[in-house]
């Protein structure tokens, strides 16, 4: 979701550009079944865990935690065990010394037994500011260690990121200019998704392969396709793959309302989506904790473009929800500005 919104946006939005999108007082859907809804517990974090990774083959979850109602400040990056339950903040080293940490969203690529982090990283100390940055590290037991930082103008207001199993990276810019509000308040389609190859020449690696997107938000790659999910175009969309990383037209799976995050579901094809309750209240929760925010997870088949809530909250328990991911028999869901993550056993069998 947005970073922040000034003042002047949130006027903007307020007039009547920005309706709510989900009408308050609608009823939410029940959970899945396979959801012990009743046992959801919190787990305490740093502030605005938005972004978790599982990794693959462990019970380790990644947790990239920064305080965007605070947005100078610095974020980190904790490691949850979900065996143990416990929570520690991951050491890094071997960072630049000019470099500030405000992660965003994150994605890990295995590849030759090592397994590297990509860490959308906003270098500015402001939520409008025009400088980004991917951060890549190594993951290890017990720290991250620096590989490599990515930079270049086409990173221009970068919200999430997803790497193919080829090592192609793929970024959402929800806005082509980072500075503009004016971008946001008036819904402009001038978004995009841009493309980084690190086997291209130099100069020639970063790359535009999907335009006019309405805030693209959550995007996720694999070896055929690229979801994205966009917040103002109320839609999920996915595009083809190329043998050389471009991007076919796209078709639209399903329209659901203010989508954010998108990570794999509990069955071959089907993905969970963060689908937002009005908009206009995910901003009251930003500039104020005890408002609520509330929110719907759906599960969607990628295919039959058939989609079910697994999981809503009207931000009692969660406000502003992000991501979530399984690992180890729970369901784990963030949100982008609190200092908790939410905690939800499967039902057992």
């Amino acid at each position: 979701m947005p970073r922040h919104l000034t003042a002047f946006c949130i006027s903007m939005l307020l007039s009547s550009v920005l309706a709510p999108v989900v009408q308050a007082g609608n009823p939410l859907p029940p959970p899945d079944a396979r959801l012990d809804n009743a046992a959801c517990k919190a787990v305490p974090t740093a502030p605005g865990p938005h972004s978790l990774l599982a990794l693959s083959g462990s019970s380790r979850l990644l947790v990239s935690s920064h305080d965007r109602r605070h947005f100078e400040r610095a974020g980190t990056i904790e490691d949850y065990d979900t065996a143990t339950r416990l929570l520690r903040q991951l050491p890094r080293t071997g960072e630049p010394a000019d470099l500030v940490l405000r992660p965003h969203h994150m994605d890990s690529l295995t590849k030759n037994g090592e397994t590297l982090l990509y860490v959308i990283n906003h270098d500015d100390d402001n939520p409008n500011g025009t400088r980004h940055s991917i951060l890549i590290y190594k993951v290890e037991p017990d720290r991250l260690v620096w590989r490599q930082r990515l930079r270049d103008p086409l990173l221009s207001s970068p919200n999430h990121i997803s790497i193919a199993p080829d090592g192609d990276v793929y970024v959402s810019n929800d806005r082509r200019d980072g500075s503009s509000v004016m971008e946001l308040a008036l819904r402009m389609s001038r978004a995009n998704i841009v493309l980084y190859r690190e086997d291209r020449p130099e100069g020639q690696r970063w790359r535009i392969v999907a335009d006019g997107l309405s805030f693209p938000n959550g995007v996720k790659a694999d070896a055929r396709q690229v979801l994205v999910a966009m917040t103002f175009g109320n839609a999920l969309l996915t595009f083809p793959r190329n043998r050389d990383g471009s991007l076919g037209a796209a078709r639209t799976v399903i329209h659901l309302p203010a989508l954010d995050g998108i990570n794999p579901g509990p069955d071959a094809g089907t993905y969970l989506v963060v689908s937002h309750g009005p908009l206009l209240d995910f901003l009251r929760h930003q500039n104020d904790s005890r408002k609520r925010s509330s929110g719907i997870l759906y599960l969607v088949n990628a295919v039959t473009g058939k989609a079910s809530a697994f999981f809503s909250d009207d931000g009692s328990r969660i406000s502003a929800m992000s991501n979530a991911v399984f690992s180890q028999n729970a369901l784990y869901i963030g949100q982008s500005f609190d200092s908790f993550l939410l905690r939800c056993p499967l039902q057992k069998t």
